[in-house]
């Protein structure tokens, strides 16, 4: 099976929830592992009611007849997607999605064994959600993208779709030191990294980017960030506090991040780090005749050298900093982890 299709398949489906400012946009797909067949689909709001995507996608796999709470009948592999953690608990005379997904389980019926988590809900409407919690306590598999930002802030009349959150705070993530296969799995294979000093193309060369960030520093705090546009690239504004480790060198940056997705496949193609809203380019290719004779130009090119320079200058000697800092040559310095138990590991989720 393809997780990851599968997941964008539920993204599609929240997409096609109507926005409603009480709800999220979530997307549902059930699957028999087994056949590697899709059962039934859902997203928020499709059928009448306050209703919920995991709730739509059960309703309408019993449609035919069964009641799902009396008796219950899943093919014995069925497993569960969803885009947002499935709630616990629900206004008066609403059954929470985690009690629906254990109601399949009833009687001699296996029902749902495996939940695939796209975000942990949000505080936002129900504070502290423990629904992925009382489905492992219950004995469900629970297998998520281990995204920790999901309280994506915006500017005012910016408003971004699940697929988008879901993007923002992956990334976000990985500029916080947090990268993990699971994160990284959301980028194209041919994806593009670009900042001030790298371009980094393709996994073997991206990866190690967002790796060597848990290298190169000690600390790495969030003063700011604000979304300032939902489409495609989706932009953003962040501020970052940086510490070098060894040095204790600090330093903070002010950058114009520009994420840019793949519409059909929902996968991040490139993704933009503008420092001070800027993008020169430390190969040259677009470096104008004015800019070379700029002395400015030079001072900020240098600055930026040489910041990358000190944070590997605490386990390095100087001119393997040198080398860490061209895209083809940091995947030699840094390591990127086999698979998701030598990332967890690392302690990345």
């Amino acid at each position: 099976m393809d997780h990851l299709e599968y997941m964008r398949y539920a993204l599609s489906l929240a997409r096609q929830s109507p926005p409603k400012p009480t709800n999220f946009r979530v997307g549902a797909v059930l699957v028999d592992e087994a056949a590697n067949r899709i059962l039934s689909t859902g997203y928020t709001l499709e059928l009448p009611g306050n209703t919920h995507a995991e709730q739509c996608a059960l309703q309408k796999y019993f449609a035919a007849g069964a009641n799902e709470q009396a008796d219950p009948v899943l093919p014995a592999h069925t497993v569960l997607y969803t885009t947002m953690e499935p709630c616990q608990s629900r206004s008066a005379g609403n059954v929470p999605c985690v009690d629906r997904i254990l109601a399949t389980q009833s009687g001699i019926h296996q029902g749902i064994q495996t939940v695939y988590i796209g975000v942990k809900e949000p505080d936002t409407f129900v504070a502290a959600n423990a629904g992925q919690s009382k489905l492992e306590q219950e004995g469900i598999v629970c297998s998520d993208l281990g995204i920790e930002n999901t309280n994506i802030k915006t500017a005012p009349g910016v408003t971004l779709d699940e697929q988008q959150k879901t993007l923002v705070g992956s990334v976000l993530d990985l500029f916080a030191g947090r990268p993990s296969l699971k994160k990284l799995s959301l980028w194209d294979d041919n994806g593009v990294f670009e900042d001030n000093i790298t371009i980094a193309t393709g996994r073997k060369q991206f990866e190690p980017q967002w790796y060597g960030l848990q290298t190169a520093f000690s600390e790495i705090e969030r003063l700011h960030h604000e979304v300032v546009s939902g489409g495609n690239p989706i932009s953003m504004d962040m501020k970052t506090r940086y510490v070098t480790k060894g040095i204790s060198k600090e330093q903070t940056i002010e950058s114009k991040i520009n994420i840019f997705y793949d519409k059909d496949t929902g996968k991040i193609t490139k993704v933009q780090d503008k420092w001070g809203g800027e993008l020169p380019d430390s190969s040259f290719k677009n470096v104008s005749i004015e800019q070379l004779f700029d002395p400015w130009w030079w001072v900020h090119y240098g600055e930026g050298w040489a910041w990358w320079m000190w944070s590997f200058t605490w386990d390095t000697w100087w001119w393997q900093a040198m080398r860490n800092l061209n895209s083809v040559s940091v995947p030699k310095m840094v390591s990127v982890p086999k698979n998701d138990e030598e990332d967890a590991k690392r302690g990345n989720q």
